[in-house]
């Protein structure tokens, strides 16, 4: 919808998974509010606050009024932007998910090359097996 402002996403444009889910959500932004970014370009990376290994450890987004959300509370925000999945964001902002849903999150990324109709683990960046030492994956999701 014109007048509306954009959420910038900030994705690896080489993953095969950033590039299958992207093809999953576009068809909901009806109203054309995401913006997806290559952080592979420096020039995309270089209007982030978050270096090379934070931008491939999970999905950022940049939302209108200029807020970072990352990972699970990417999510959230991008599906609140959406006209048919608003009422999905909305139930996954709460604090019924607070603590789950960045689990959930982790899990899924860990876990990524193994859903169903999802595409095979990158070459240049294999799945993690496991998560980091702060219990996070490895790339984004």
């Amino acid at each position: 919808m014109p007048g509306h402002k954009k959420y910038d996403v900030f994705m690896d444009g080489g993953c095969a998974f950033c590039q299958w889910a992207r093809a999953r959500v576009e068809p909901f932004d009806t109203d054309e509010r995401l913006n997806f970014l290559d952080y592979n370009d420096p020039t995309v990376a270089g209007q982030t606050p978050f270096s090379r290994e934070e931008l491939d450890r999970e999905i950022h987004v940049r939302a209108p009024d200029g807020a970072w959300h990352a990972g699970f509370a990417a999510w959230v925000e991008l599906l609140r932007a959406m006209p048919f999945l608003k009422w999905l964001g909305a139930l996954l902002g709460t604090s019924m998910f607070h603590n789950s849903g960045p689990k959930l999150y982790r899990w899924v990324a860990r876990n990524r090359h193994r859903l169903p109709g999802s595409p095979p683990a990158c070459r240049t960046h294999p799945a993690p097996t496991s998560p980091d030492a702060a219990g996070r994956p490895g790339r984004a999701a």
